[in-house]
């Protein structure tokens, strides 16, 4: 039965030099992985900017627009016989519902779970279970 290069260089080694082997390579993992993690969490930070700029941009955009609509339904609603009063508070909430669904749909955009290192996490948890088979 023939060895590899490998296999001689290890049996050859002390076990000192294999501790140091060992360590320096678990080093190199510690690296990688936060590494890997400091690029995912710069990839969903750029995300959290880029929701909140896209709240931002479409709240300046909508709230003119949305005050605009809703001052012709009541003013439509007038006109067809109901009580301004009525028509006023009708499209107030119908522009609270709206607002209300828009801002709700950002939140759960910025939830924790959706911004957690999904990635980094996983590999880590691969990582501590090849760990475990090789002790």
């Amino acid at each position: 039965m023939s060895t590899s290069p490998d296999d001689r260089m290890t049996e050859d080694k002390p076990v000192s030099g294999l501790i140091a082997d060992a360590l320096q390579q678990f080093s190199r993992l510690m690296r990688n992985e936060f590494a890997l993690a400091k690029a995912e969490l710069v990839d969903k930070g750029q995300t959290v900017a880029r929701s909140a700029a896209m709240i931002a941009g479409g709240g300046l955009l909508v709230l003119p627009s949305l005050v605009l609509v809703l001052m012709a339904l009541a003013a439509l609603m007038t006109e067809l016989g109901m009580r301004a009063s009525l028509a006023y508070l009708l499209s107030g909430l119908i522009g609270l519902a709206i607002g209300g669904a828009l801002a709700w749909s950002g939140v759960n955009r910025l939830k924790a779970g959706s911004l957690m290192p999904q990635r980094t996490i996983g590999q880590l948890q691969r990582d501590a279970a090849t760990a475990k088979e090789h002790l």
